[in-house]
């Protein structure tokens, strides 16, 4: 009743847009707030009302909660961050059951090459200080840990970091020692929101073609 073409590409230029500024959000201060979030599954609707071809919105929405359900069971294992499960789950209503395979391939694939390039990066730009004595099989692992992981490590809470700068700022002696670039605490740092919105960049670009 409502379908149209011209405002149904413009609702998905508009999730472009939401995408493009999480990830930015991402990047710059590795947090993802809940207004994209929610803005995002709140565009929702306009999308199934607009769309010409017609939207199953009841398999969208089936997919969103069964992303939610799986993301908040690794947050409460904390496996995951909270912003990243709500951000994934928020584009997963949008890709369905159809588009959801091609969703998570990219965010994986963009993930793990994120992960790789800011351990390279890391490693080139640390201070040179003497490497302790490590087996290569052990080095190995650690990598592949890093890669294949980088998807499940929750990054550090705000909380952390400012409990962390006002016990220094104190001049409390029996503060923690900041972990070495070797150990795998950096790979929490990673901008994941980024490769999420790659993959829902994708997902948006393929209903953008569909027309």
């Amino acid at each position: 009743m409502f379908a149209n073409l011209l405002v149904n590409q413009m609702v998905l230029v508009a999730l472009v847009g939401l995408l493009a500024a999480t990830a930015a959000q991402d990047i710059r201060h590795l947090t993802i707030p809940n207004r994209y979030c929610l803005a995002i599954v709140l565009l929702y609707p306009l999308h199934v009302l607009t769309d010409v071809h017609g939207v199953d919105w009841l398999d969208g929405a089936l997919v969103g909660a069964a992303a939610l359900g799986v993301g908040f069971a690794l947050f409460v294992m904390r496996l995951a961050g909270g912003g990243d499960v709500k951000f994934f789950a928020a584009m997963s209503v949008w890709t369905g059951s159809q588009l959801i395979v091609e969703f998570i391939l990219v965010t994986a694939v963009v993930g793990g090459v994120i992960a790789v390039a800011m351990l390279i990066h890391r490693r080139l730009t640390r201070p040179a200080t003497a490497r302790p004595t490590v087996a290569w099989p052990a080095r190995m692992f650690a990598a592949i840990n890093v890669f294949l992981g980088s998807m499940l490590v929750e990054r550090p809470r705000a909380a952390a970091a400012s409990a962390a700068s006002g016990a220094a700022s104190s001049g409390t002696t029996n503060a923690m020692p900041a972990p070495s670039s070797e150990s795998v605490q950096p790979v929490g740092t990673l901008p994941y929101g980024a490769a999420i919105a790659t993959g829902g960049l994708v997902v948006a670009a393929t209903l953008l073609m569909r027309g």
